[in-house]
Formats: structure tokens, sequence, C-alpha cells
């Protein structure tokens, strides 16, 4: 992640993310909104993949299915 400004950006949304703050999937609509209004951001050829690495960590864990007996 080459832009140092969504780089502070995704910190502080992860913190509000952990706090219950502010809602995962929110946090990836905004930095979406961020790359596509970002020259730096546009250009970072790592970057889709970086992005896809915070979506797997910020994503909702799956409920454990119970079995019923």
């Amino acid at each position: 992640m080459q832009c140092q400004r969504l780089k502070k950006l995704a910190r502080d949304w992860y913190q509000k993310v952990k706090e219950d703050a502010l809602a995962p999937a929110r946090m990836m609509e905004l930095i979406e909104r961020h790359v596509s209004q970002c020259p730096v951001c546009q250009t970072d050829p790592d970057l889709p993949e970086e992005i896809e690495k915070i979506r797997e960590i910020i994503r909702a864990p799956q409920p454990v299915a119970t079995i019923e007996e």
C-alpha cells in the first residue's frame, strides 16, 4: 500500500470496526471510495490484493452451526 493517507484511514476505520462503531461493510465502502478518487491508489499495482486481505481480516466470522441430536 503506497498511499500514506489510505494507510492512516484504514487504521482509523479498523479501530472503529473493532469498537463496533463502524460496520465492516461500511469500512470497505469508504476504502473503495478513497481508491476511486486517489491517483496514488489508482496506480498502486499491489493495492487490489491488499484490499482483499483487509476484507478477509474484517469479515464477520461465520456462526458455528450446532448439531441437534
